[in-house]
């Protein structure tokens, strides 16, 4: 399985995607991936009907640990692995609701700023501006801090994946 170090495609994103192909049907795949989760105890696993989600165990994990979450789908004679790696949905969904929030409001007191500033030349609401850009900044700054605390984790997650799937045919394919 091939996994290309030099692509730089996912640098931006905060929750990279890739897809994997394999000829095994996606009971064999998904019990192979499970059957090496339980001679390694250095990731958990949860199984489900289409999904696994491989995570780091609990004494290890932080904040922003990362969770690798792999869908299985049958398409003719191959399986197509949608893999997903990030932070658990609970941080994920702090940090979008960060971003909104402050979005929206931002917006909303900027607009309100600007107005009692062309009607009235009063300008103490315009450092609702800076300061909402401050915030946005910050959850950014944040956000990138524990994407580089979880980097070995993920190496780990990724690793595991590849190791896991390495004795059968299975090759990343682009979206």
């Amino acid at each position: 399985m091939s996994f290309n170090k030099l692509d730089h495609s996912t640098a931006g994103q905060i929750r990279p995607r890739f897809k994997l192909s394999t000829s095994k049907s996606k009971e064999e795949i998904m019990e192979i991936i499970h059957g090496h989760a339980r001679q390694d105890n250095s990731v958990t696993l949860s199984r489900y009907s289409r999904f696994i989600k491989l995570g780091i165990p609990k004494k290890e994990q932080h904040t922003w640990s990362p969770v690798l979450s792999l869908s299985f789908d049958q398409e003719k004679e191959r399986t197509l692995i949608r893999c997903l790696i990030g932070p658990e949905e609970m941080v994920w969904i702090v940090v979008m609701f960060g971003y909104i929030a402050t979005s929206v409001l931002g917006m909303f007191g900027s607009i309100f700023a600007l107005v009692r500033w062309q009607l009235n030349g009063n300008g103490s609401y315009l450092f609702l501006i800076p300061l909402t850009i401050l915030i946005l900044t910050s959850i950014f700054i944040i956000s990138r801090i524990g994407r580089q605390q979880a980097h070995l984790q993920t190496l780990h997650l990724l690793r595991f994946l590849r190791k896991s799937v390495d004795e059968v045919d299975c090759l990343r394919v682009e979206d």
